[in-house]
């Protein structure tokens, strides 16, 4: 399809608001490539959306995996370095590490 005919997804002066946002520059060609690019996604993206808009049963969920306990490692304890050996190279405090406060 020729330029002129698709319907343009990103204009080219949202594409360099986007750029200088980013603190990027692009010559005219990178322009363009850029721009088919994201139409490209957009255009995919698009897609799913009309095939799954309003029925989300076809999506698979991808957090659903049952793990079995005997699968999990076992915890366990093991011996730590003392506080005195941990905190004899730095500033500590009551046995915990002293930090500049950052919040106010």
């Amino acid at each position: 399809m020729a330029e002129s005919q698709r319907e343009q997804k990103i204009s080219k002066e949202q594409f360099r608001a986007l750029a200088r946002l980013s603190r990027l520059s692009f010559s005219e060609e990178e322009e363009e490539q850029f721009i088919a690019g994201f139409e490209e996604m957009i255009t995919f993206c698009d897609g799913i959306n009309s095939e799954i808009e309003g029925d989300a049963s076809s999506i698979r969920e991808v957090d659903a995996r049952e793990i079995a306990l005997g699968d999990l490692r076992a915890d366990e304890v093991v011996p730590s370095l003392p506080n005195e050996k941990i905190l004899s190279n730095v500033h500590g405090e009551r046995g915990y590490f002293a930090v500049k406060r950052v919040v106010k």
